[in-house]
């Protein structure tokens, strides 16, 4: 049987105690907060971001890991898998693919296959592709077989969300959006989809209570859904109203409640919420 690695980095938000149970290497984003660089997850923890944020003393920015990170990660797991699969954080949002390739590049031609996929997506949507594979690759799946899942997890896998203010997304550069658009989303709360890997506008909102409202319609657009995350930033006692709303359509305590951690939740700021929905793959 071929021995097969599943890799991510720190932006899938996978629990610790559940990689460890999959066995998924996980590779950390680094943080800065002010003059200061953390390792996501390692040297800092979700509050102190959220904290830091809304202190407002200094800016909090987000950065890839550096190649060295994914350099010796490829090269240890080298020793012991004969295939590794490293799925990233959508390669329009963050350096993590194309690090994670140019890693790839310096290791021996002959080294253990490693695959480098580019999820198109983040946090517990990517969570959903990472753990799903992981546990085929516990109960089997060859490298053919494992390339294929993973393909199709993607493809039904969905993230969408809301910030409390674009000001995190647009200093972080990942709306590349006219100045006109970004000047009308100042005041309002629009929902953001993920779309092929890129954050686009997906309703205008203008209230709160309207946008949880439509994290609610997207889900219910949906014909079949497997798996349903309720996620926010710092906010857990608005996830109770969505729950209200979704109860109809989708048992309220088959929902599962996360938060969301700060490799993404740097990118979107204190007060935000979002829903990840799997289709499933029947």
């Amino acid at each position: 049987m071929t021995s097969i690695k599943i890799v991510t980095d720190s932006s899938a938000d996978v629990p610790p105690a559940l990689a460890h149970e999959l066995g998924i290497e996980v590779v950390p984003m680094h943080i800065q907060v002010g003059e200061h660089l953390f390792r996501a997850g390692v040297d800092i923890s979700h509050d102190q971001v959220y904290q830091a944020m809304q202190d407002g003393r200094a800016r909090v920015s987000l950065h890839a890991p550096p190649l060295s990170a994914f350099e010796q990660t490829y090269r240890r797991l080298a020793l012991e898998y004969e295939h590794v699969f490293s799925i990233h954080l959508s390669g329009r949002i963050g350096q993590n693919y194309r690090t994670a390739q140019q890693a790839r590049i310096r290791l021996p031609a002959s080294a253990t296959r490693i695959e480098i996929v580019d999820s198109k997506l983040a946090s517990h949507a990517l969570c959903t592709v990472v753990t799903n594979a992981a546990r085929s690759v516990r109960d089997g799946i060859s490298p053919a077989e494992a390339s294929h899942l993973i393909n199709r997890l993607i493809q039904h896998s969905h993230l969408v969300f809301f910030v409390d203010t674009i000001e995190h997304l647009e200093h972080g550069g990942r709306l590349s959006l006219a100045t006109a658009v970004l000047g009308s989303m100042q005041r309002i709360k629009p929902l953001m989809l993920l779309d092929d890997g890129e954050i686009v506008p997906y309703e205008r909102t203008r209230t709160r209570a309207k946008a949880i409202e439509g994290l609610y319609t997207f889900i219910e657009d949906f014909p079949r859904v497997h798996e349903v995350t309720a996620l926010y930033t710092t906010t857990p006692e608005d996830v109770e109203k969505l729950l209200e709303k979704v109860d109809p359509i989708f048992p309220r305590d088959q929902v599962a409640i996360a938060q969301f951690g700060q490799s993404f939740g740097a990118l979107l700021g204190p007060g935000a919420m979002g829903v990840s929905v799997f289709e499933g793959l029947d």
